[in-house]
């Protein structure tokens, strides 16, 4: 619901925006691949419990995925050397873990949501993970341009960004073990011990805003800039390629919930600590370029400029 209102809000602002006279506007559509470099702020300390479960070989660092998104963006001219865009974005964030920690989160109540304790301490806390996140975005970005007269033009870009995210954390590969069994036959006297193959019931170990989950996609709001160019290919038609580097608040990127410990009147806690995610993504697109008419009706009273991106000459 959050998602569709923000929707209308977009579109309201282009009703404010389209000024009364012609104007020429841009769309473009692309295609994009995002990247999860790192968790930012103060890093989580570990549970005694968790500690001792950790290898002394185990890493936080997940090895990224190649992804495909999709995106769509309308283009406004505010200056000579700048424009103001509203974009509408999905982007995919994958990667994996092969010699994961022990993390605080498996300690807590939401993890027994998705998995047998017991079972995973036991037997699987040691398995390569995966985490598969996506995000729905609506952006506002700005963009400046360098070297209106040359064909290519480089520019940098600031952007603001309401994202709806969604995460599958799981099992890289669906694990089996094996559980020691016995017997023992009191007419005989003998002993005997005996092995059973066992498996989680799902490889699911965290999930919002997917089909594995019953919670909504989490809201965040992510700020970020980059840099890119835009290739003059015709009177109308533009390449533009850049990369954008985003810090977004919330911590389930990587799929992983972060939880700290500390102690408070002699107790155990883990609170949930609400890490940022640095991220990156590149686009690549092509704009095709408009001349809308205004309220008034007026228009084609000028062309677009050949050294756009894009100025009106009159």
């Amino acid at each position: 619901m959050l998602f569709f209102r923000t929707i209308l809000a977009v579109l309201l602002f282009f009703a404010v925006v389209i000024p009364a006279k012609s104007q020429v506007v841009g769309f473009r559509l692309g295609l994009n691949s995002g990247l999860f470099i790192n968790e930012l702020g103060d890093s989580d300390v570990p549970h005694p419990d968790a500690f001792d479960y950790t290898s002394a070989l185990s890493s936080e660092k997940f090895t990224p995925q190649p992804t495909i998104g999709v995106e769509g963006e309308i283009l406004f001219q505010i200056s000579p050397m700048s424009h103001f865009g509203v974009e509408l974005d999905y982007s995919k964030l994958k990667g994996y873990n092969d010699v994961p920690p022990f993390y605080n989160y498996y300690l807590t109540p939401y993890f027994e949501q998705f998995q047998d304790f017991e079972q995973f301490k036991e037997h699987f806390q040691s398995e390569p993970v995966a985490f598969n996140t996506t995000l729905f975005n609506v952006a506002v970005n700005w963009k400046y341009f360098f070297f209106k007269t040359s064909p290519l033009k480089p520019f940098v870009k600031l952007t603001g960004v309401v994202s709806f995210v969604g995460t599958d954390y799981t099992y890289k590969n669906h694990p089996f073990g094996t559980k020691m069994t016995g017997g023992y036959d009191p007419e005989t006297n003998i002993a005997w011990d005996g092995f059973v193959e066992i498996e989680p019931e799902s490889d699911v170990l965290y999930s919002r805003g997917t089909s594995n989950s019953e919670q909504e996609k989490y809201p965040a709001f992510h700020l970020g800039g980059g840099i890119g160019f835009d290739y003059k290919i015709s009177e109308h038609w533009s390449l533009q390629v850049d990369g954008t580097a985003t810090v977004i608040n919330t911590d389930i990127i990587n799929g992983v919930p972060n939880f700290t410990y500390l102690q408070e009147d002699g107790q155990d806690i883990l609170r949930h600590n609400k890490r940022p995610s640095l991220t990156f993504q590149l686009s690549v697109g092509l704009v095709y370029y408009i001349e809308v008419l205004g309220q008034s009706g007026k228009g084609g009273q000028g062309k677009i400029d050949p050294h756009r991106p894009f100025f009106r000459k009159k």
